[in-house]
């Protein structure tokens, strides 16, 4: 009996020291884990309160979005306002077409326009009148340049109309000014004294440029009339007299020649004095007509 009390004895001390060691294992597991996240070596006591994030490492922060905006708005180019539009001043709107329905004489036409006829004196010239030596001659060399074709008229006497009702106008035919091609042709002079009711014109210089530079072919054909001896000289009211010897007087403002006795010739400060009617004419004057 007593090796197997011996044998007994010793295996409730096993028993005792399993059951020993079972319970520490399981008092071990009983026992809270610590924060895996936890920094190594770091004490479960922190005084981090419970719930909150533990903050991460120390080092920049990221902007805040509002920020960064106003950086990138404030490093972008601002772009070029548009060119302004030039301002241009609008065209003005050309003149009407008309149509020539007559040719009067080498300074004077007729025009229709939509069933309207219009008499037109043409600005700054002046040419034979009817039953005057160069009339005929005058009216062709018109014709050649307007005829059958439609002209334009411009504005640029003082006045719209002279004493007899017809319009002051340029004319002008495909751009070619008409009162200078007269004037160029010979078969009309420079005029811009004030007895066709409109004095001085816009393109006064012009044509008297080409009148002094073109032949007179309108009046050549003229026959001088002959200045009878004038008993007292100088004529009574006359100012600007001329010698005895050279009665006649050239107006060089319009090349034209007074005579005495002639409407014009006592108000007339000449210019050139001469004997005959024949001498200005071959000067390039052109006898008054009245």
């Amino acid at each position: 009996m007593g090796d197997a009390e011996h044998v007994t004895g010793v295996g409730r001390g096993v028993v005792v020291a399993l059951a020993m060691l079972l319970v520490g294992t399981l008092a071990q597991c009983a026992q809270p884990m610590g924060d895996a996240s936890a920094p190594q070596g770091a004490s479960g006591s922190s005084g981090a309160a419970p719930g909150l994030p533990i903050s991460s490492p120390a080092g920049p922060s990221a902007p805040p979005v509002a920020t960064t905006l106003a950086a990138v708005q404030q490093r972008t180019v601002a772009p070029r306002p548009a060119p302004r539009p030039t301002p241009t001043t609008p065209a003005k709107p050309r003149p009407a077409l008309w149509e020539v329905a007559r040719v009067v004489d080498g300074d004077t036409i007729h025009v229709t326009r939509g069933g309207d006829l219009v008499k037109v004196r043409l600005i700054g010239i002046d040419s034979p009148e009817r039953d005057e030596c160069g009339f005929d001659a005058s009216a062709a060399s018109l014709r050649r340049i307007i005829g059958g074709r439609e002209v334009r008229l411009l504005t640029g006497a003082r006045t719209s109309q002279d004493q007899y009702g017809r319009l002051l106008r340029y004319v002008e035919v495909a751009g070619t000014d008409v009162g200078l091609a007269q004037i160029k042709s010979g078969y009309a002079v420079a005029r811009f004294d004030s007895r066709d009711g409109y004095g001085g014109h816009t393109r006064e210089a012009e044509y008297i440029a080409a009148d002094r530079a073109s032949p007179d072919r309108g009046w050549l054909c003229a026959t001088p009339v002959p200045v009878r001896p004038q008993a007292d000289w100088p004529l009574a009211g006359d100012e600007h007299p001329c010698p005895r010897e050279q009665p006649i007087k050239g107006n060089e403002s319009s090349m034209i020649a007074h005579s005495p006795g002639q409407q014009s010739y006592l108000v007339t400060n000449p210019e050139q004095c001469f004997a005959t009617l024949s001498d200005a004419v071959a000067a390039g004057f052109r006898p008054a007509k009245r």
